[in-house]
């Protein structure tokens, strides 16, 4: 109980902190985290509220079960202890037939994996370099019965044919933005690296504020400048700015936005933390400035 105990404290909570409280506490965390880029220690703070958090929420889904199995056995009375340990005899003999069956199942799915997972790498090999990798995070959804991604790959490359290749990924976070989807958008942004993000307004003002993306303000001054309407640079301010700075940039009033087989209400674009391929971001963000109406 005293690991219990000090995770609360980890994540600035009282023991009988609510469910929601211990998700929003893991939020703010996870953000804290983003502004904090490039730090060395493995022992991070955010790996240690990760623990903690962990912790919290398995800690209170094995009391619910625990509770759900008592009232379940209520109905024994004083014999509850002898219906439980028989219903938990029957169930473990039945578990080891079914992870019996399983482990065949897994052992054929397995080998079919690594031969698909070898003809995925020889087809990867085979493409054309990456020009860039784009992640979008928001109310957006493209056409699945019209080829869906690929044909929004495809778009994309025709406005750029000096490129061979875009890769897409593809988060959705509705306009409420509940807690579901944004906490399967934060595992998404804690661990895939995309040169570019293609974002909503909501999701803008839920990751700018917390470091989640680069600061354009650089390019804002410089080589966009001249194409960039003041009113298409959004600015926040992260804990480590002295002043708002240009974050992302509004790109919904471009005809080039226009012509993309995607259902969305905004598009704005932010960078990512990459320097690989930083210019052709700049260049996807240019050109689509340029055809502003």
């Amino acid at each position: 109980m005293d690991d219990l105990k000090k995770a609360y404290e980890q994540l600035g909570l009282p023991e009988n902190a609510s469910r929601e409280e211990v998700e929003q506490a893991f939020d703010l965390a996870l953000r804290k985290s983003r502004s904090r880029k490039g730090a060395d220690d493995t022992d991070s703070e955010y790996e240690r509220s990760l623990r903690a958090y962990k912790l919290i929420t398995g800690y209170e889904d094995q009391r619910k079960i625990e509770q759900m199995s008592q009232e379940r056995f209520a109905k024994w009375g004083k014999f509850a202890g002898t219906a439980e340990n028989i219903d938990d005899f029957f169930r473990i003999y039945k578990t080891r037939v079914i992870i019996s069956v399983i482990a065949v199942i897994v052992l054929i799915f397995g080998i079919n994996a690594f031969v698909d997972y070898r003809a995925e790498q020889k087809r990867i090999a085979a493409l054309p370099p990456l020009d860039l990798s784009i992640l979008f995070i928001g109310n957006f959804a493209v056409d699945e019965a019209n080829k869906g991604e690929e044909a929004l790959e495809q778009a994309i490359l025709a406005q750029f044919p000096e490129w061979n290749r875009v890769d897409l990924q593809m988060t959705y976070v509705p306009e409420q933005g509940e807690m579901v989807y944004r906490q399967k958008a934060m595992a998404v942004i804690a661990t895939e690296k995309p040169d570019l993000y293609i974002i909503d307004k909501p999701t803008f003002e839920w990751i700018s504020g917390g470091g989640g993306f680069r600061s354009l303000q650089e390019e804002s001054n410089g080589v966009l400048s001249s194409v960039l309407p003041d009113e298409a640079a959004l600015r926040a301010q992260a804990e480590e700015d002295p002043e708002p700075q240009v974050y992302a940039i509004d790109l919904t009033s471009s005809e080039l936005t226009e012509q993309l087989p995607l259902a969305k209400k905004e598009m704005i674009a932010a960078t990512g933390w990459g320097e690989e391929r930083h210019d052709n971001t700049i260049l996807f963000i240019q050109r689509y400035l340029e055809h502003m109406k």
